[in-house]
């Protein structure tokens, strides 16, 4: 590669691989579930034990949650929710980083942007799970969660790309 090419913007010859389109195989989609499911066993104790041991932890936004467990005949549980919980993290959650992670920021290092994926879900579980109440519930939720996000998001991302990689895909 020429000074010239690398002056007027062109792919550097390492980015070159990365650039071409990865193609979503069943292997892929198998370790990016595993990273999901990694991610959700290293959030979950975070992001419930530590309200479960200061007494704030609530089911009722769990409870809510599991009214999706009505699309398939079951009825609302605590159960349902965190089944329901586990599996969109551990199943679906990760076949949609798959598709939109090659678009999120940043381009180095790439498994950073599971982490992106995660806050951008976090935003929608604040809203869902909010837990009203006192300002110390409401701030240790919004760490806890925070914080629970990221490790899920490194978890998926790192996973997927140490395994596997990330897709890139051609637009």
């Amino acid at each position: 590669m020429s000074s010239e090419q690398s002056e007027a913007g062109s792919i550097p010859a390492e980015e070159s691989a990365i650039a071409e389109e990865i193609p979503i195989t069943p292997r892929l989609i198998g370790t990016s579930m595993t990273g999901g499911l990694v991610g959700m066993v290293l959030m979950l104790p975070l992001l419930a034990g530590i309200p479960i041991v200061l007494d704030v932890f609530r089911t009722e936004p769990i409870l809510e949650f599991a009214s999706f467990a009505t699309i398939v005949g079951l009825e609302p549980s605590l159960i349902a929710g965190m089944a329901l919980f586990g599996l969109g993290g551990t199943l679906f959650l990760p076949v949609q980083f798959l598709v939109v992670g090659a678009f999120l920021p940043p381009d180095s290092p790439r498994f950073l942007r599971g982490v992106s994926f995660a806050l951008i879900y976090w935003i929608g579980f604040m809203l869902a799970f909010w837990p009203g109440g006192s300002l110390l519930a409401i701030g240790l939720f919004i760490l806890v969660s925070f914080l629970s996000h990221v490790m899920y998001g490194l978890s998926l991302g790192y996973l997927t790309d140490r395994w596997a990689e990330i897709p890139q895909h051609a637009v």
